[in-house]
């Protein structure tokens, strides 16, 4: 930014701060050369005094900005002293000898201490030696109040940038934690929960200790495989089917001789990764809305198998059609935003009714590659 931006740059109120400043300064200067005229045995008028000193304290106020774009154009840092003060000491001497040059003349003009026309270095120069002495420590002044001023501002403005960065990360941290509650939520189905609680209870009331201990393990496999795996976006279909044999093991319990899981793997397939966690709301799904809603209905099929470069997995039940139960919830949901942000292309989930006019198939199509997007 050069010096004619910097002016530009000034708004009107920045203007008028500045000038009320310098206006205070004014006044404060002129009424101590009132009293000291009077001290002195003079009758002076402290309006004509104000008034002369005005213009050359309102010149002041022209060159601040001046001052100001040198002191940020090389502001001092811990790492960087030397050069800005040997900057400003260089600045400082060029325009203190125009400032009071200025000055000079213009008291001269005004109140004819020297003719001008006819004057020479031995006299003019104790006027020039004792008014750029004054100036100096009036530019010392401005640079020390600027410095001091602008220091101040950098370190509320870093203050403010940290708190703004605290919070957003704050926010962020939040966000990830309602995010991170929000997939334990679309993991675990409360329902399935509950069920299986009060499976327990009931094991327990009934007198079957050993059936009872031995859901409540399988549940805290389950739960401590969740968290295990929560960080994991990916993991093999082995480990996949592990939890998916978990989530039975309790579901056979409750459901007895009702629930027949028939399975068909490819066992090339086992070390193909997947998203972790794909299958679970799968089968949920068809335990739930199809062998839980008819006492018909008992077979849950998964076939697994690779066709060129992806992954199909179907999974039947031979519960109720489509047309009488909803089967498009969050956690089938969850599965086409998760496959969406994977696998932009070639992944797919259908769920509908099979062909043979009974049950309901869900078919997932993976893409086999070697590291999906946003993993």
């Amino acid at each position: 930014m050069t010096i004619a931006h910097t002016y530009k740059n000034i708004k009107w109120k920045q203007w008028s701060v500045l000038l009320a400043f310098w206006t205070f300064i004014a006044l404060f200067i002129s009424t101590q050369l009132y009293f000291n005229t009077i001290k002195n045995g003079g009758n002076p008028k402290w309006f004509v005094i104000f008034r002369d000193q005005l213009p050359i304290w309102y010149f002041w106020a022209l060159i601040t900005p001046m001052i100001l774009f040198i002191i940020n154009r090389y502001p001092i840092g811990i790492k960087n002293v030397m050069k800005p003060i040997l900057v400003y000491l260089l600045f400082g001497i060029g325009l203190l000898f125009f400032v009071t040059n200025l000055s000079l003349v213009y008291m001269f003009l005004t109140h004819g201490y020297i003719d001008l026309s006819n004057t020479n270095y031995g006299e003019y120069s104790p006027y020039f030696y004792s008014r750029i002495a004054n100036d100096a420590l009036i530019y010392v002044f401005v640079l020390t109040l600027l410095v001091t001023t602008r220091s101040y501002s950098l370190r509320k403005k870093n203050e403010l940038d940290m708190a703004l960065l605290q919070l957003k990360n704050d926010r962020l941290e939040n966000q990830l934690t309602r995010a991170q509650l929000q997939a334990l939520k679309l993991q675990l189905n409360p329902h399935f929960l509950f069920n299986t609680l009060h499976t327990i209870s009931s094991l327990t009331l009934i007198g079957d200790h050993k059936t009872s201990a031995n859901v409540a393990t399988r549940l805290g496999d389950f739960l401590r495989r969740t968290l295990d795996y929560e960080e994991h976006q990916l993991v093999s279909l082995s480990k996949e089917l592990e939890f998916f044999d978990l989530y039975l093991e309790i579901e056979s319990v409750r459901f007895g001789d009702r629930l027949e899981v028939q399975r068909t793997i490819d066992q090339e397939c086992l070390n193909i990764k997947v998203p972790n966690l794909i299958l679970q709301p799968l089968i949920e799904n068809a335990v739930k809305h199809g062998i839980g809603k008819s006492r018909d209905a008992r077979i849950v099929n998964l076939a697994i198998s690779r066709t060129d470069n992806q992954l199909k997995i179907s999974l039947y039940n031979d519960g109720p059609s489509l047309n009488t139960s909803n089967r498009q919830g969050i956690g089938l949901q969850n599965i086409r935003s998760r496959l969406a942000k994977l696998y932009p292309e070639n992944s797919a989930l259908e769920i509908q009714d099979d062909l043979s006019g009974k049950g309901v198939n869900s078919v997932l199509m993976i893409p086999i590659v070697e590291k999906p997007e946003y993993v």
